[in-house]
């Protein structure tokens, strides 16, 4: 597959510089889950291949890792045929257990007006 639109032309508008990471993810959602593929990473975001990004949600959880994933929660920041752009909202921490509803409420109080 061509990167296309997607290879990298240098550091562009991003604050951070990202880097190559193909690896695969959990993209968890309040009621599902998708799998997905991590093209780039950076400190402030990630470039997401998945099977069709206009089912994923505009905030989810991004779990990379098995046992004792790494947990990111994300906002798209933009979406094509099939990858999505996102930035990380707080910071990575480890998680346990998926995000429960509990989790998905706390993180709608926290989105502005």
């Amino acid at each position: 597959m061509s990167d296309g639109p997607f290879k990298d032309l240098g550091r562009g508008r991003r604050k951070k510089m990202r880097r190559d990471f193909h690896y695969s993810a959990k993209l968890v959602g309040p009621e599902t889950k998708w799998n997905a593929f991590i093209i780039d990473i950076s400190d402030s975001g990630a470039q997401l291949e998945v099977l069709n990004p206009q089912e994923i949600p505009d905030q989810f959880s991004l779990l990379i890792g098995g046992q004792s994933a790494v947990n990111r929660v994300c906002h798209v920041v933009w979406r094509s045929d099939t990858r999505v752009g996102v930035k990380f909202v707080r910071q990575s921490e480890q998680a346990t257990t998926t995000p429960n509803s509990a989790f998905w409420a706390a993180q709608s109080r926290k989105r502005p007006s």
